[in-house]
Order: C-alpha cells, then structure tokens, then sequence
C-alpha cells in the first residue's frame, strides 16, 4: 500500500512465489459462506464477485452463489482464446445472471496493442446490454508471474474507452502504483469510474477531489485485502456525504440495485 518506489518493488518481485503461494492459500481458505460473514460484520450489504477466464469458471461461480444471489452480483468474464466470445457471454446475460463484464489484460495475456480489436465485439455487447466493464489496471510486481505477457499500461486502455463512450468503465484499484496515470486516464473521459481495492486514504481522495465522489467505487479485493481495512481507508478518506455516494450509491446505480436505507443500519 505505502511503498511502491523501485527498492520495494524489486523486493516485491524476489518474495514472489511466498507471495503467489499466500494468495493460492487464501483462495482456498475462504468459500462464499466467508465473504457473507465479513459483509456483515463489516455491514455490506451487497457484493460483486468476478471471474476471470479461464482461470474462474463464471458458471461455476454463478452455481456457488446461487443461494446468495439476493447479495451478490456477479460479472463474467471470456478467454482469450474462445471461438465465440459473445455467444458465450450472452448465454449468461440472457439469462440474467450476471450484472456487468470483468477484463484482467494481464492474465488474460492481451497484448497492448491488441485490446481494441480484440474487444470490440465484447464491448459492443455490453453497450447492447448496459452493463459495466471492469477493467483491471497497474502492474503486478513479481517475477513468478513473469510468464503473463498481458499488458498492464493505463494508456493502452484509452482507444477502448473513447470508442464506447456510452459504456461505463470501471478501473479497478485506481491503477493500482499507477493511479496518477489512471487519474488522468479519467479526467478525460466522462464514462469512467474507479475502485478503490489495494488503494491507501490519501490516494481514494484524490480520486475524489478530481473526479468527484460519484465516480468512486468501494472495492476490497477480498480475500486478498482485508475487507475490514478496506472499509476503514475508505472511512479516513471521506466525509460523511462522500461515503455514502462512495460506499453505496454509485455501486447501486451501476448495477440496477434496489437502495439500502442507510437510516436503517446506523
């Protein structure tokens, strides 16, 4: 969170596979079931679970939360490699059982260059459908992972975000060490918002002071942040107005929600 500078990121990098190994180990420790009990200890009332292709089934996911699917939302997510990207989304948005589309350039291995091209067609059908994209930005620093040749420059974004401006794109954890960039990325485009996982206080405000609060998402990454912690930055960083837009009222206008009464749960 604290220190991205070019030592810290060279740590980052050699500690790589005890990192991977954490993130593999907490994936198997918390289920579902985990996530509903710390939203309500940390009073959140609804979630968004993602997938990312071919890594994370979305029907497997959608088939885990079934029960709970009253306070989960869930976007899905195409590989790289599939003969029919929108077939197969569509199965699912036809059904109704996912509320936007998530893309991880990095692991989904597309090059820079390629984003557009290569999806276009999917962001046309979320542009037919009105549903968010949530894109995964900034880099990931460790050299276990150094097989993903996936892009990870926030510039490469902008041609995809300047042709869909009907669209509503979601830059997860404010790009993350490059959230200047991200920042700026979003200054430019009305049709962009960012989510505020992996993100410090003083960084969830400066997105607010130069996008405003409506076009901040809380996020928690969780079970690989702490929600609890995510909650408190969010709390540092805001006034009490700002919060609810932040914490709640912007997450219920992107995915068609029915409002929580905040009064209720003081």
């Amino acid at each position: 969170l604290y220190h991205r500078d070019k030592f810290s990121r060279y740590v980052y990098s050699r500690l790589g596979k005890i990192g991977l190994m954490e993130v593999l180990r907490l994936f198997d420790t918390y289920n579902v079931e985990a996530l509903i009990d710390r939203m309500n200890k940390n009073r959140v009332d609804h979630a968004v679970i993602h997938s990312i292709e071919p890594l994370t089934s979305t029907a497997n996911i959608i088939d885990l939360t079934r029960k709970h699917k009253d306070r989960i939302s869930i976007f899905a997510s195409v590989a790289k490699d599939s003969p029919d990207p929108v077939g197969y989304l569509k199965s699912f948005i036809d059904q109704g059982t996912v509320s936007g589309i998530k893309l991880h350039p990095m692991v989904g291995e597309y090059a820079c260059g390629e984003l557009l091209y290569r999806m276009r067609s999917v962001i046309d059908l979320a542009s037919e459908a009105d549903l968010p994209v949530l894109i995964h930005t900034g880099h990931i620093p460790t050299d276990t992972l150094s097989a993903l040749k996936g892009c990870t420059e926030v510039e490469a974004l902008e041609p995809l975000i300047r042709e869909f401006p009907d669209v509503r794109f979601i830059l997860a954890h404010i790009g993350w060490e490059s959230w200047r960039k991200v920042l700026d990325l979003c200054q430019r485009y009305d049709n962009t918002f960012v989510e505020t996982s992996w993100q410090p206080s003083r960084v969830i405000r400066r997105a607010v002071d130069r996008l405003g609060s409506s076009r901040v998402i809380f996020g928690s990454d969780f079970p690989l942040f702490k929600q609890s912690i995510a909650v408190k930055h969010l709390k540092e960083a805001l006034t009490p107005k700002e919060l609810v837009e932040v914490f709640s009222v912007n997450a219920v206008r992107l995915l068609n929600l029915k409002p929580v009464s905040f009064e209720a749960q003081t």
